[in-house]
């Protein structure tokens, strides 16, 4: 075969290969921004992890040091105060590590859910029973509404369960006394649609945009004056996705919010 033969051979596979080299640069840069997003998720994530611990340990620190410099001139009264105290910050601490965890394992490459077909309805049900005893002491009334025959749907139930509660725990806490929280569960054509709205306190309309921002808090304290951590939301809203569904919130300012899980049928 002669050289320029073989130069035309040659010339045939070059728009291949630059196409080839093309798909892989562009992959590698996908890759690259995929590990860049990463980095700047955990490194966010550190900053919180440093700035919301520091004040419960230190106040766990500063307490037990207290108590072991003076306890026997501590009054009963004084001495339980400030073990309610210790309990309280150790508690918002084992509560904020947690949430970081499910939240840094839903955002996780790796991550993959274990789906299976589960009865809609009861799984509803169930999240809303665990929610009586705290709604009974608020003075809280749950309206449900939800259909009488049962719904079938493929999704991972523990994922699900769990986006269903952060949401129910964000009507809970930003609740007013004697309110009433109102679920309904739809079902539609394609879809089965789940609203949850609250008489609390709302969101601004500055807020509303950022409100499945991770970390993000639009007061930071809620109804019960418990501290927030700004997570609950953006891993429902994670957990949803993954599930080819979305979620949606409609809010009127110290009326109230309306949030809406929509999951498809198939």
């Amino acid at each position: 075969m002669g050289l320029a033969k073989k130069e035309e051979n040659s010339e045939k596979y070059i728009p291949a290969l630059e196409e080839k080299i093309i798909d892989l640069s562009l992959k590698l840069k996908s890759k690259s921004n995929e590990l860049n997003t990463v980095v700047e998720t955990n490194s966010k994530i550190l900053g919180k992890l440093t700035h919301n611990l520091k004040n419960p340990v230190g106040v766990i620190f500063s307490f037990s040091e207290m108590m072991l410099e003076d306890l026997e001139d501590y009054s009963m009264e004084k001495l339980r105060k400030h073990i309610q105290i210790i309990k309280n910050s150790a508690t918002f601490s084992l509560a904020f590590l947690d949430t970081v965890s499910k939240y840094t394992r839903v955002q996780s490459p790796n991550f993959a859910l274990k789906t299976e077909l589960s009865n809609y309805v009861e799984l509803v049900k169930s999240r809303i029973t665990e929610f009586n005893g705290i709604a009974s002491e608020k003075n809280i009334g749950l309206d449900i509404d939800v259909p009488s025959n049962d719904i079938f749907l493929t999704l991972d139930r523990n994922e699900i369960s769990q986006a269903l509660s952060a949401v129910l725990n964000n009507a809970m806490r930003y609740s007013n006394e004697n309110s009433t929280i109102k679920i309904t569960v739809e079902e539609l054509k394609n879809t089965v649609e789940t609203t949850i709205t609250d008489q609390g306190i709302g969101i601004s309309e500055t807020d509303l945009p950022h409100i499945f921002e991770e970390f993000y808090v639009v007061n930071t304290y809620s109804e019960d004056k418990q501290k927030c951590i700004g997570l609950g939301l953006a891993i429902a809203k994670k957990i949803v996705e993954l599930h080819k569904g979305k979620i949606e919130v409609n809010s009127i300012f110290e009326k109230g919010s309306s949030f809406k899980i929509i999951l498809p049928k198939k």
